[in-house]
């Protein structure tokens, strides 16, 4: 399959980290740092007819720092799951995926309040999903957009990312003005809106609700843990893993066996934090 996959650049210095393996795509213009790579994406989708049999996917300079994946790995992935998918994703993360509930959860650790403003967004969007009880896992979850997908997919993005872009634009109505106002990053304040970190998840939302084939190319064998979250230890990186196992296990089984999100809650719980979690999601 012909592949149209671009990797963003802001000035210089990102210009030469890029992959000659992706197609540059110009951002030094910048006119709306405050969405981050969010408006690069949703401009370029607004302009361009996408071609059905291609893969499409916007990419950070720091896509190979965060991944470990060249342009030659991610083509050669697409290579071989493209017969049988319509996402491809390649998360950096995989530890948090596999310790959170989902990426709410996960959200709501570091920006308190996401969860709720996430929420009341994606009953706007008329989407059949409760954020505090879902199971997300590797094979459908994604942080920083590192996802390559179909032309079906980026639509359905671009109706959920224009929706939330008009909403924080208008700044009419207290869901659109808590969207843009700034929000706390753990322990710290941020400059940052909330829209950022919403906007992020747009993906993880489709990937929940849609009928999207999805490969997921395996990143934990490779990457490292976050030491600010966990120790960078066998044991841990073991116990990760099955957590994820469990999750996809339990949504494999449609939600329909308890035991495989009883065995995950068991199993993280055994994880020592370096920070202190109090989560309103699962015990």
């Amino acid at each position: 399959m012909p592949s149209q996959i671009r990797q963003i650049y802001y000035d210089e210095r990102s210009r030469l980290e890029l992959d000659p393996g992706f197609l540059p795509l110009d951002n030094t213009a910048n006119l709306r740092p405050d969405w981050f790579e969010f408006c690069v994406i949703r401009d370029f989708l607004l302009r361009t007819t996408l071609q059905e049999d291609s893969w499409y996917g916007f990419l950070s300079p720091k896509f190979r720092h965060k991944t470990g994946f060249t342009s030659d790995d991610v083509h050669k992935f697409l290579e071989a799951c493209g017969p049988h998918a319509d996402v491809a994703l390649f998360s950096p993360g995989w530890d948090q995926i596999a310790y959170f509930l989902n990426p709410f959860e996960q959200g709501e650790f570091w920006h308190p309040g996401l969860t709720q403003l996430s929420q009341q967004l994606i009953d706007s969007f008329d989407i059949a999903l409760d954020l505090r009880t879902y199971a997300a896992h590797s094979g459908n979850s994604v942080y920083s957009n590192f996802l390559v997908a179909r032309p079906a997919f980026w639509k359905q993005w671009l109706r959920l990312a224009n929706a939330l872009f008009e909403l924080v634009e208008a700044a009419q109505s207290p869901l659109g003005k808590a969207l843009g106002a700034t929000t706390s990053y753990g322990v710290r304040d941020s400059p940052y809106a909330m829209k950022t970190f919403v906007q992020e998840r747009l993906a993880s939302v489709l990937l929940a609700s849609g009928p999207y084939r999805v490969a997921s190319a395996d990143l934990s064998s490779h990457t490292p843990v976050f030491e600010a979250l966990f120790p960078n230890d066998n044991r841990t990186r073991r116990l990760l893993k099955v957590c994820d196992a469990m999750k996809i296990e339990y949504a494999l089984a449609k939600g329909r066996d308890r035991s495989y999100l009883d065995m995950f809650v068991k199993l993280r719980s055994s994880i020592p934090l370096r920070m202190a979690m109090a989560s309103p999601f699962i015990g």
